[in-house]
């Protein structure tokens, strides 16, 4: 129903961590029902706080798509384990298999104990325990994951499914296969049902199909005595988990535990999670290699895309005018300031990334001048050009009247004669008159499109204005010309399967 992928973490002054995001499987994206399923496992998982439980970082959701960040465990699945050691002639040995599920009954009694605010059980019941959501690490340690149909008090999906069984029907209680109420006697049953598979190589009811093995379940009996190889203290756990009437069984996972513990002391059949390393790096190092060598790769060709997107960064065209400034983008559906995104995603390392899927990192648009501002700033620079032309323009034209005027003048006028020139003369010459500033080019402003027109005469300071102002409404409607404005990144959904 979901995937997993791998994916990086990005913090302040360079910090880095691997984790893991979980995803709907795009069939069921868009169904209601998985989605409340989906967020009820982020919500149950996120607070059990245990070593042996996945921990859940985040929950948000990225192009109507909901994702969950959790804890990254560098490891397989008990069940990839088991087919590992089969494919060289070999059979887990009853320490190794004891410790792992050992240290999985404490993170399941974690899950049990959860409690709400005020105080009550929330009643937690993974229904899901299985060699699948048994992840062993590559230094020894086990991990209970995937809540996804986990009962609870107050879960939003609900409890149950007309027409469906939630679970592995190989590990199932033989009360959930019913359909009756379940409690985490249930889940003790899965944990015991897990045990004799790795023990015996089969697991404890199997049919020739699933309502064959309904049938078994629901008969009278338990399952075919173990193996001679297991020690019989480990048989007798087994069998008590085992039992068909769940007012008889282990009452507890804590319970199991103890008793498993107490078993492989008795037993001799003793191991730590050193030991558990060992085994696991012995019978996975094919697995473990590959992985870490697709992983070197994917981190590698990242920091070669980081690098090329500075290198063909466009500059930003504000920066020039003062008029730019920083910004900050961050995805509302992610909390925490901690930034996630796909080792192998093109964007992935840009420094304006936020909290995204994993498959994809969102680059915030740098600001920039409205059509209608520019277009402004461009009639008024146009109009100051025009005002100035003209006072140039009456400066020489008094000039020449000037000029005009002396040339024809008589040399011995009359009186009256005086009297009309006084009149008619033409004023003095200022000689104050500062010149004419130069026409300043604003480099930094783009040309306005080609359907706007400023027309520049000589002799109207009235007609300038006129123009710088037609300029402006006319501005105001223009659409962005091509070539200028934000810059668009598109980012690519690309990101590395971490072998789930």
């Amino acid at each position: 129903m979901a995937s997993v992928w791998l994916a990086r973490q990005h913090g302040k002054h360079g910090f880095e961590k691997l984790v893991a995001v979980k995803t709907i499987l795009p069939l069921y994206a868009q169904d209601l029902r998985f989605q409340q399923m989906f967020l009820d496992e982020a919500r149950i998982a996120s607070g059990i706080e245990h070593q042996n439980v996945a921990q859940i970082l985040d929950l948000g959701e990225e192009n109507d798509v909901l994702y969950i960040a959790m804890e990254w465990v560098d490891g397989d699945s008990l069940s990839k384990l088991f087919r590992a050691a089969e494919k060289t002639g070999n059979r887990l040995p009853v320490s190794i298999v004891c410790r792992i599920v050992s240290d999985a009954c404490a993170g399941l009694h974690a899950a049990h104990e959860l409690h709400d605010k005020s105080g009550e059980l929330l009643n937690v019941v993974h229904r899901d325990v299985s060699p699948q959501n048994i992840l062993v690490s590559t230094k020894g340690q086990a991990k209970l994951i995937d809540f996804g149909i986990a009962k609870a008090r107050d879960r939003v999906a609900g409890d149950t499914s007309t027409g469906f069984l939630k679970g592995k029907i190989l590990y199932m209680a033989p009360e959930q296969a019913l359909g009756k109420p379940v409690d985490r006697r249930a889940d003790v049953w899965a944990v015991g049902a897990v045990l004799y598979h790795m023990l015996a190589g089969v697991p404890p009811f199997e049919g020739a199909n699933q309502l064959a093995t309904l049938h078994l379940l629901t008969q009278e009996g338990g399952p075919p005595p173990l193996p001679g190889h297991v020690p019989p203290q480990v048989a007798e756990v087994v069998s008590r988990a085992l039992t068909k009437d769940h007012a008889k069984r282990v009452a507890t996972a804590e319970d199991l535990q103890r008793l498993l513990e107490a078993a492989m002391y008795a037993s001799g059949q003793t191991a730590i999670q050193a030991d558990v390393a060992s085994f696991v790096n012995k019978q996975l190092v094919d697995r473990v290699e590959a992985r870490r060598k697709a992983m070197d790769l994917a981190l590698e060709a990242a920091k070669q895309r980081q690098k090329l997107q500075q290198m063909l960064k466009p500059a930003d065209p504000d920066s020039a005018s003062g008029m730019g400034h920083a910004f900050k983008t961050r995805t509302a559906q992610t909390p925490s300031d901690a930034r996630i995104a796909a080792i192998s995603s093109p964007d992935a390392m840009d420094p304006t990334s936020s909290a995204t899927l994993g498959s994809a990192a969102v680059v915030a648009p740098r600001p920039s001048i409205a059509p209608s501002k520019r277009l402004a700033v461009v009639a008024g620079v146009l109009g100051a050009c025009a005002l100035v032309a003209a006072m140039a323009a009456g400066v020489a034209m008094a000039r020449a009247k000037n000029h005009d005027g002396a040339a024809t003048a008589p040399t011995q006028p009359t009186a009256t004669q005086t009297t009309q020139a006084t009149q008619v003369a033409p004023p003095p010459v200022r000689t104050d008159i500062p010149k004419p500033p130069p026409v300043v080019t604003a480099t930094t402003i783009a040309e306005p499109p080609a359907t706007t027109t400023a027309t520049v005469t000589a002799t109207a300071t009235a007609q300038a204005t006129a123009t710088a102002t037609t300029a402006r409404a006319t501005g105001a409607h223009t659409p962005k010309p091509p070539g200028s404005g934000s810059t668009k990144t598109t980012n690519s959904t690309k990101t590395v399967d971490d072998g789930f």
